[in-house]
């Protein structure tokens, strides 16, 4: 089977058309919901999708849960970059960020990690990162970020590239690697240089630091994806999955008034 082929053009083409839909409504919104939405597997979703079309569902399953176990070191990914940016900027910032990510995603990968394990990885990381992040929610951006034809290119070829790495490494490397591809926080990289270049550090910390709860969602849906796969089939685990993300961005939305940790920094 080639690596690249009609199919794999498709493949990035419509996920191109779906994060340009995502990327048009997230821009009208301000930084706590436009965190929701960039919290969605937006790139991690299509992926998924077509490792589901290539692999079969025990594919599907394992790199789930490689995926959980990376999906951890994302709080930590967010805070480290939202605390820098404000201090020595952008490039140091993502510099940081992914000194962490990449570090810890090769002991994810050389470290096999059950399930339990994934999840209790999780658990922790948001448990730390999410107290942490309090003094930077206390300065979102007054208003919606407003961004040009350029800033949805480059999210959108961000995120192409995402998804065409993890296809191509699903079909050369296994499920593992491909685990760790789909879960690249490209998604956050890209709006970062989005935001800083239009609103400045402040507000590229802020949409940063209330992207670490969004991200609960995503916790909660791998390993839906990874008990799920294997005996109803991959169809109903990402439907159980992507209504996971969206019930959890949209309640979390709802209940931020009367949560004290949003309520304080507000």
């Amino acid at each position: 089977m080639d690596v690249i082929d009609i199919g794999f053009a498709v493949k990035l083409a419509s996920t191109a058309i779906f994060v340009l839909l995502a990327t048009l409504i997230a821009e009208r919104v301000g930084a706590f919901v436009g965190a929701m939405i960039v919290a969605l597997p937006i790139s991690a979703g299509p992926a998924y999708l077509f490792l589901a079309l290539d692999q079969d569902a025990a594919f599907i399953a394992e790199s789930a849960r490689v995926s959980l176990g990376v999906n951890a070191l994302v709080p930590p990914f967010l805070l480290i970059a939202a605390y820098v940016i404000r201090k020595a900027g952008l490039i140091s910032a993502l510099a940081a960020g992914f000194a962490v990510w990449g570090g810890g995603a090769v002991m994810v990968l050389a470290t096999p990690l059950s399930l339990m394990v994934a999840v209790l990885l999780n658990i922790v990381s948001f448990i730390i990162c999410l107290p942490l992040s309090r003094p930077l929610l206390a300065q979102p951006p007054s208003q919606a970020l407003r961004r040009g034809y350029i800033d949805i290119i480059v999210r959108v070829i961000a995120v192409m590239a995402v998804v065409g790495t993890a296809i191509i490494v699903g079909r050369r490397l296994g499920p593992e690697v491909a685990g760790i591809a789909a879960v690249a926080p490209v998604v956050w990289t890209s709006l970062s240089v989005v935001v800083y270049a239009r609103s400045g550090g402040a507000a590229c910390s802020a949409i940063m630091a209330h992207g670490i709860g969004g991200m609960i969602g995503f916790a909660m849906a791998l390993p839906a994806v990874a008990l799920l796969a294997g005996p109803v089939g991959w169809p109903l685990a990402f439907i159980v999955a992507l209504a996971l993300c969206v019930a959890w961005s949209t309640g979390l939305t709802f209940a931020r008034p009367y949560i004290p940790l949003y309520r304080i920094a507000k």
